[in-house]
């Protein structure tokens, strides 16, 4: 009995400190934010009613003149690292954008129990994003927005890009999204060769049993577990550190405008939802290849993509890129230390060519 109420008590104790914490750095977080409205900035959080469902926004910036930029997170489901616990994360974004956060339908602070699985449709989230678009355009007065989308969010930014240049400064796409059903294709290949090489029978005999692309459900989990394993999503060797996902999504444990209940929206249910509950769209996301439907943008076009990704192969996205036509200009980057999510050094790079874009397309205008 003495050892249970010392464990208890234990939990307690850690629990009650990271609360602490999470006040701590919520007042400073809330302090930062007074001061950025103080000199005429924006930091608000909006909830908005889109496509018959409340959904939550971030707006943040130095001025309110300043370009509008919205961030499309990965996941599907989940909301990192741009997503609306973003307040007073990026400053170096909000110096030189009016920075748009958002959790996207079934994600987040946007996820409801009430969410029809059947609405998770690729369509039914680009409308959600036109409705959030027109309403900011019209909000600050501005006809165009900067676009940038992380992984899944490659998904919406280009088909966005595609559909509304008239609505589009520039797109920029991170870990960008080509064909998912030939990435994972070239990731099983890569993995055979690797696993092969290192007599790693019990990799074999799971990538033997999951069949053949596309891979849904339970195949796509065991095959990004093995993506993992041999550091196809997080990538190090003896010269490069690991990338810490906390980093990335730390923003979720210690955002004032994140309830703990939203953080569990954030990390589980919504996840879930996203991806398990809502299992047609990740087979819609397989159909996808731009490398056949998409063949010009009307919009300057960014893509930064990890040079050892697996998940989103990095070759599809050299591919891509190198396909398309792009009258108002293009650029690929590549983050030289990274895979699909990028170590500390390759984010502030991401980070930095957000702030380029932004100096250059306005430049440009201004001739």
């Amino acid at each position: 009995m003495g050892i249970i109420l010392a464990v208890c008590l234990s939990l307690f104790m850690v629990f009650s400190s990271l609360l602490i914490l999470r006040v701590y750095f919520q007042r400073r977080i809330v302090n930062r934010s007074k001061q950025l409205v103080d000199g005429g900035g924006v930091s608000q959080l909006e909830k908005l009613y889109i496509g018959g469902t409340k959904q939550y926004i971030l707006i943040e910036g130095k001025r309110k003149d300043l370009p509008l930029c919205l961030f499309l997170h990965g996941g599907p489901g989940a909301p990192f690292p741009f997503g609306v616990s973003s307040r007073s994360l990026f400053p170096e974004v909000t110096e030189s954008f009016l920075a748009v956060y958002y959790d996207q339908r079934g994600a987040g602070k946007t996820y409801s129990k009430d969410i029809d699985p059947v609405s998770m449709k690729i369509e039914q989230f680009l409308a959600d994003i036109i409705e959030i678009v027109d309403y900011l355009r019209g909000k600050f007065n501005q006809n165009k927005v900067f676009l940038v989308g992380m992984s899944w969010g490659t998904v919406l930014g280009t088909e966005l890009a595609q559909r509304h240049p008239e609505k589009i400064h520039a797109y920029v796409g991170i870990s960008q999204v080509v064909h998912d059903t030939e990435s994972q294709k070239l990731a099983k290949s890569w993995l055979i060769e690797l696993a092969k090489y290192a007599g790693d029978l019990k990799a074999l005999k799971v990538i033997d049993e999951i069949g053949d692309a596309p891979f849904l459900g339970e195949q796509d989990e065991q095959l990004d577990k093995l993506i993992s394993k041999y550091k196809g999503d997080l990538y190090e060797d003896k010269n490069i550190k690991r990338p810490n996902l906390f980093n990335l999504v730390r923003g979720a444990f210690i955002s004032p405008d994140y309830t703990l209940a939203d953080i569990w929206k954030a990390l589980i249910s919504g996840a879930k939802f996203s991806l398990v509950e809502s299992k047609a769209l990740q087979a819609e996301i397989c159909k996808k290849n731009y490398l056949k439907t998409i063949t010009t943008f009307d919009i300057p076009i960014y893509i930064i993509q990890g040079k050892h990704d697996k998940t989103t192969n990095y070759q599809l996205a050299k591919q891509f890129y190198d396909h398309i036509e792009v009258p108002t200009g293009k650029a690929f980057i590549t983050l030289e230390q990274s895979a699909h999510y990028p170590n500390r050094d390759d984010f502030q790079l991401i980070i930095n060519k957000l702030v380029e874009v932004s100096s250059f397309q306005n430049k440009s205008k201004n001739k």
